[in-house]
């Protein structure tokens, strides 16, 4: 049984924060759930063929923190490459019920929502529980989304 469902390449540069050597990716990975481990077959500036990290993606940025052996502070300021091998694969965002019974009652099409825009959206109706305030943000999403056709 494989031990990742997906290979993605990656690069970014060295960078040192709080006495540690983490991998910044030049390109914010989305669709991939964070605050996982992952393995990252690191081709520059050293080879590493099975090094563990833990993926961090935030709002602008992703960041690979080895959860192995140390980069040496050397390395700092270098490019890498590598392969990262993810074991829970790509997780693309999932429409709550309730917002996509309002969007298609509304004739919204919430498909060509891209990555951010739909973190943004999802995390703005997350951050309300069941009741009036999720109601109201379901009614302020679908009328952004219509008011855009």
């Amino acid at each position: 049984m494989p031990m990742h469902t997906g290979e993605l390449v990656v690069h970014g540069r060295l960078e040192q924060y709080e006495g540690a050597v983490l991998l910044v990716v030049d390109e914010r990975l989305s669709g991939h759930d964070t605050f996982l481990s992952a393995t990252l077959h690191l081709d520059q500036p050293v080879h590493l063929p099975e090094l563990k990290v833990r993926i961090m993606t935030f709002d602008d940025v992703t960041v690979l923190s080895p959860l192995g052996p140390d980069l040496p502070l050397t390395q700092v300021g270098k490019e890498w490459s590598g392969t990262l091998l993810i074991p829970h694969g790509s997780r693309p965002p999932t429409i709550p019920d309730d917002l996509a019974q309002a969007a298609a009652e509304a004739g919204v099409d919430t498909s060509g929502w891209s990555p951010a825009e739909a973190r943004q959206l999802l995390t703005f109706l997350g951050e309300a529980g069941p009741g009036p305030v999720r109601t109201e943000r379901i009614g302020m999403i679908i009328a952004t989304l219509a008011g855009r056709s």
